[in-house]
């Protein structure tokens, strides 16, 4: 098996317990709430601080839960890990590039650059990269959300981040 593989299976398998953890049932649920609220800051290399409420949000509707991880926001880039489970519907037809937005709080919409996901069925994980919003690296942003459109019937899935 290699290495990304694995990777991937550990990271699913993670982000599983995660959700079960957190009690996720139905509609948008964050993930590790609790933590100190601090205002993003960018770092001498340019990357910016996570979130405040935590790096996990997911949503459970119509039998696919959707958690989605922030990985990183650096080098221009805003990079998130999605993971979506079902046992119902065939997820390797869902192309994020084409059904995710991730808006800031002013409103400003911005459109994927990628998304590398292997096939998966019912369990399908990978990569969503977003340019990453001036608002953001500027320390302006109160919040960015990802906003994913008809996965399995749900019109919007809503997931928030705050900053």
């Amino acid at each position: 098996m290699s290495k990304l593989v694995r990777m991937m299976l550990l990271s699913t398998a993670i982000l599983a317990v995660v959700i079960v953890v957190a009690g996720c049932s139905s509609g948008f649920k964050p993930v590790g709430k609790g933590s100190t609220p601090t205002a993003p800051q960018a770092t001498a290399t340019g990357s910016v601080k996570g979130p405040t409420n935590g790096v996990t949000q997911a949503s459970d509707a119509a039998a696919v839960t959707v958690a989605v991880k922030w990985a990183r926001a650096s080098g221009g880039s805003l990079t998130f890990d999605v993971v979506m489970d079902t046992h119902s519907v065939d997820l390797d037809q869902y192309d994020l590039k084409k059904l995710a937005v991730l808006r800031d709080d002013t409103g400003k919409e911005y459109s994927p650059t990628s998304w590398n996901a292997p096939s998966g069925g019912h369990h399908r994980s990978g990569t969503l990269v977003f340019p990453l919003p001036d608002s953001v690296t500027q320390g302006q942003a109160k919040y960015v959300e990802m906003v994913i459109k008809n996965i399995a019937g749900v019109p919007e899935r809503v997931l928030k981040w705050q900053l």
